[in-house]
């Protein structure tokens, strides 16, 4: 049966109502929020460094992290995240009531490359992993990343790294470590800067450490206008407010 004409419903595509939703990119970059990913190996201080973030709210899978949270910003909360469950529910609930967080700026997800795996092991439930179960698992990290990415708040996700020889050249590549062949170069491009952070000697000799956002092509790495090449001694808050105040001239 068709409707009556009166209960026909209104086409949300029309074109004067996609019109009406054009907005001056300028005057929109008050609402701009980063989105950052560090990798490194063990140690190399990305949890120290997260801490840095404004404001900040870590969403952690083990307790481990909480003496470099400590040591680099006492001020930081910490949430222990023990299950893919959680972190859904967790992050379900800052999207759509961010008035209950209001009193962060920045949310910290240390390690993504753990909670890969906390997912994975919801999927398997301690069985064998298999080909639809691989399937499954990056759809539901191409989930979590568009959740990221879509929060109303800075977002600064760890993650550790990989390593991999290519045959053909015998250049080795650096990139975040995710199962899944793709899944690191898929994520990558969720978030507005994706950094290496590494140790270096500054210029007295003495060790320090660096974040490489523009590198040679076999590291992976995204920079974020006006930052570039590599920042020694890095600070998240620093460099969170000079994106935001570059978008907001």
């Amino acid at each position: 049966v068709k409707p009556k004409n009166n209960q026909r419903q209104e086409d949300p595509y029309r074109i004067d109502k996609l019109i009406a939703d054009i907005k001056n990119v300028g005057d929109n970059a008050a609402d701009t929020h980063v989105k950052i990913l560090i990798y490194g190996d063990s140690g190399a201080g990305k949890t120290f460094l997260a801490a840095t973030s404004p404001k900040p709210l870590f969403l952690l899978n083990e307790a481990n992290g909480q003496a470099s949270i400590l040591h680099s910003n006492s001020d930081a909360d910490i949430l222990l995240i023990k299950d893919a469950n959680a972190l859904a529910k967790v992050l379900h609930d800052i999207d759509t009531n961010p008035q209950n967080w209001s009193k962060y700026d920045t949310i910290c997800i240390d390690s993504l490359t753990e909670m890969q795996r906390l997912i994975k092991d919801r999927i398997t439930d301690g069985r064998q992993m298999s080909l639809p179960m691989w399937g499954k698992l990056a759809e539901d990290m191409r989930k979590l990343i568009r959740r990221i990415r879509n929060l109303k708040f800075n977002v600064v996700c760890t993650a550790l790294l990989e390593k991999d020889m290519e045959e053909a050249t015998g250049e080795r590549h650096v990139r975040p470590l995710f199962e899944g062949k793709k899944t690191g170069a898929e994520i990558a491009q969720y978030f507005s800067m994706v950094g290496l952070l590494y140790n270096s000697t500054d210029e007295n000799g003495a060790t320090c450490r660096s974040l490489m956002l523009d590198g040679p092509s076999r590291v992976m790495c995204k920079p974020v206008y006006p930052l570039e090449g590599s920042i020694n001694k890095p600070d998240l808050t620093n460099i969170i407010n000079q994106i935001q105040t570059t978008n907001n001239k």
